[in-house]
């Protein structure tokens, strides 16, 4: 496994800034459906599995969160602020409530957020090929 890990955090270094964005986009769709999966499950521990799994969405939020430049785009920087802000008080509810519906609906937040950092990221790869 430690390969494995190796591999993935150089994989992350090195990336561009807009993909180390969308691995990090879907990191947080990997926790979210583990965490719903664990509620579903009922299983012992699941409350754990849950905890942690918040606690890694959580945490690449507020990095996120810390990242935006509201020099580069005041209104998108205001707006995804807000939403990333939304999300973190939305885990600390879902925390306490667990609720299967909540995540599915932190779910749709995060799959939309990174299909559009996908389609930036390409398009900020068209406009580097398009400029050499």
């Amino acid at each position: 496994m430690r390969g494995l890990d190796s591999y993935r955090e150089n994989r992350l270094f090195s990336a561009p800034n807009e993909q180390v964005v969308v691995m990090l986009f879907e990191m947080v769709i990997t926790r979210l459906e583990s965490a719903r999966a664990a509620m579903q499950s009922g299983e012992r521990g699941h409350r754990i599995r849950v905890a942690e799994d918040f606690a890694t969405v959580r945490t690449i939020y507020l990095e996120l969160h810390g990242a935006l430049d509201p020099e580069v785009a005041p209104e998108l920087v205001q707006n995804l602020s807000l939403t990333y802000r939304w999300v973190v008080r939305r885990l600390g509810d879902l925390s306490r409530d667990h609720d299967v519906e909540g995540v599915n609906g932190l779910l749709r937040v995060s799959q939309n957020l990174l299909e559009a950092f996908r389609h930036a990221a390409e398009h900020a790869n068209d406009d580097v090929e398009g400029t050499g």
